[in-house]
């Protein structure tokens, strides 16, 4: 066994008496926590991004896309307390592909496994939309948690005329959108299913965000990286860095959702599932915070120790802890010029 093998296992080791204790917990806390779940299943659709942006070279040497497969991949294996169905789609170009629809995680893995990566521009709104109108279509009678997951690298660029939510940049930042811009009616899919109808109440979908941002190089040449319109459209730059504006419309929309946003840079180190502080590793802090708040609610309980964020911190989220525990422990940005 090697040392750093050796290391994982102590580790663990020094875990498992406490992991005893929890999983017994678990067994006395099942009849409470059913009774303060208020969805009865989770509905997801995992929104990718396969337009040309995502072919960039990120600082561990694997490209945008390929990273954003094994990040939706951990995504799916998170356990949860819930029964969860997905879809998966991807979008490029002037439209999305409804690569898979709802079903099993195993199935979602299968299909998340054979996707590959485009060349052309990035629909962001129309794809968004689309899958908030899939969503609330999909089994309507049944009380479910409905969450759109996006993993993307790009500001919108392409979406059709035609499509519902079709507009100008707003030239408001968020949270005060310009009326008729894609991000107010993005924003007003997520919350009411009804893109031109603004209302103060909350959402009734949930938007995950994964952005992946910064500038390396592109795969196979160092030259700047262009997304090609095959239908005409004049070719869209990719910029160095995404927009200030663009970051605070996804982490908004994201946090006032209830969903999550995670930024993930080309020369820094991959988030890591169970890191609650999120400082790249999961170790006795993010430990001690899920047990600290065990059997609670998120309120009272803080968001951050509701690892897998379905509502309730429990074995699922001890779980997630446990078998991350060590990873990214000493990870560092790399930084390329």
């Amino acid at each position: 066994m090697d040392v750093k093998s050796q290391t994982k296992s102590q580790r663990l080791s020094r875990l498992l008496p406490r992991v005893l204790l929890v999983a017994a917990l678990a067994l006395s806390l099942r009849a409470g926590e059913a009774e303060a779940q208020p969805f009865s299943e989770e509905h997801l659709i995992i929104v990718v991004d396969r337009s040309g942006s995502m072919q960039t070279m990120r600082g561990n040497r694997l490209t945008r896309f390929t990273e954003a497969i094994k990040q939706a991949r951990a995504y799916v294996n998170l356990p949860s307390s819930l029964p969860r169905s997905f879809a998966v789609w991807t979008f490029e170009e002037s439209s999305y592909i409804k690569e898979q629809g709802f079903a099993d995680a195993a199935t979602t893995l299968a299909t998340l496994n054979r996707l590959g990566v485009g060349s052309g521009v990035t629909p962001l709104a129309y794809a968004v939309c689309d899958a908030v109108d899939e969503l609330l279509q999909y089994r309507p009678g049944v009380s479910a948690k409905k969450v759109v997951h996006l993993v993307s690298d790009g500001e919108e660029n392409s979406t059709p005329t035609s499509s519902q939510c079709h507009g100008p940049d707003s030239t408001s930042p968020y949270p005060h959108f310009t009326m008729d811009s894609w991000q107010w009616k993005v924003r007003n899919m997520l919350k009411t299913g009804d893109p031109l109808r603004d209302d103060p109440g909350p959402y009734k979908l949930v938007f995950d965000v994964h952005v992946l941002y910064d500038y390396l190089y592109f795969a196979g040449s160092r030259g700047p990286v262009r997304e090609v319109s095959s239908t005409g459209r004049s070719a869209a730059p990719v910029h160095p860095t995404l927009t200030s504006a663009y970051f605070a419309f996804l982490q908004g929309v994201s946090r006032d959702s209830g969903g999550t946003f995670t930024a993930i840079g080309d020369s820094g180190p991959v988030p890591v599932y169970g890191d609650t502080n999120q400082d790249y590793c999961v170790n006795d802090v993010d430990y001690n915070l899920v047990l600290a708040n065990y059997g609670s609610t998120v309120p009272p309980a803080p968001r951050a120790a509701d690892v897998n964020h379905d509502g309730w911190v429990d074995y699922y989220d001890y779980v997630i802890v446990v078998n991350n525990y060590g990873s990214g422990c000493g990870t560092s940005a790399r930084t390329f010029r």
